[in-house]
């Protein structure tokens, strides 16, 4: 059996490090401080660089309070160049909808393309995640959709939107779906985040805690990720976000992939 990559200690630190700050001032007297920084590591996997796409807001499903699914117009060409890549931007919040919305958008992708989901190349296709989270539940369940459709993921994806460019980004619950992906590439440091799950029921006990948890860290197992994903996720409080450079994804088995 494979042995588990083992938590970082300067990760560990991190997380520990953002917590002690929002403690109150004698614990945060306590707090060691950061570790200096960690010597740049080689990439254990490289993916070349990809064309700048943007994604059409005219032609996709959901959006608004809800993750919105959506192509790039070059798709909807009878011949699509070959810069022009198989790729579907997923940007919002997770929602308790989002896992029906793409299993629609993809069904009237594959009626409406040219080439369908086969794609006029590869054939691979994969969801550039740009999202703050949201549902736990929702994120888990279309991670488990992505990898049983074999589809790959993508964050710190720069990309064209509205006139402006954005740094796709992928952060608390969204992470999880990410985890989906067969290949998982993330394309910058920082672009990828964990905390603690939160709540919005005012009556939890610490059993559903426990098991959110644990259901949490079986699913990454299930995934071929590091459970101790989630461990930094809980040393790291809802108010802050604990970034993870590309070479920390790939050392916790989160990416399999990053950029050159």
């Amino acid at each position: 059996m494979a042995s588990r990559p083992a938590v970082e200690p300067a990760l560990v630190t991190r997380a520990q490090r953002a917590l002690c700050t929002l403690l109150v001032a004698a614990t945060f007297a306590a707090c060691s401080p950061p570790s200096g920084p960690r010597p740049a590591a080689s990439p254990s996997s490289s993916l070349p660089p990809i064309a700048r796409m943007e994604p059409d807001l005219a032609r996709g499903m959901g959006g608004g309070s809800t993750m919105g699914f959506y192509v790039a117009s070059c798709l909807y060409a009878p011949q699509p160049g070959t810069d022009c890549l198989n790729l579907i931007f997923g940007l919002g919040t997770i929602t308790e909808r989002t896992p029906a919305d793409f299993d629609a958008f993809t069904q009237k992708l594959n009626s409406v393309l040219p080439h369908g989901l086969a794609g006029s190349g590869t054939g691979h296709w994969a969801v550039v995640l740009d999202s703050p989270g949201g549902d736990v539940a929702a994120s888990l369940a279309l991670g488990r959709d992505l990898r049983q459709a074999h589809w790959n993921t993508i964050t710190g994806y720069r990309y064209p939107l509205a006139g402006q460019w954005r740094l796709a980004t992928c952060a608390s619950a969204c992470v999880y779906t990410f985890a989906g992906g067969v290949m998982r590439g993330v394309f910058a440091d920082n672009s990828i985040g964990v905390h603690q799950f939160v709540t919005t029921s005012a009556h939890v006990t610490v059993a559903q805690v426990q098991y959110t948890t644990a259901m949490i860290s079986a699913y990454l197992v299930e995934m071929g990720v590091s459970a101790n994903v989630q461990a930094l996720a809980g040393l790291t409080a809802t108010q802050t976000v604990m970034p993870l450079t590309a070479q920390d994804a790939i050392n916790l088995g989160l990416a399999t992939h990053r950029s050159s």
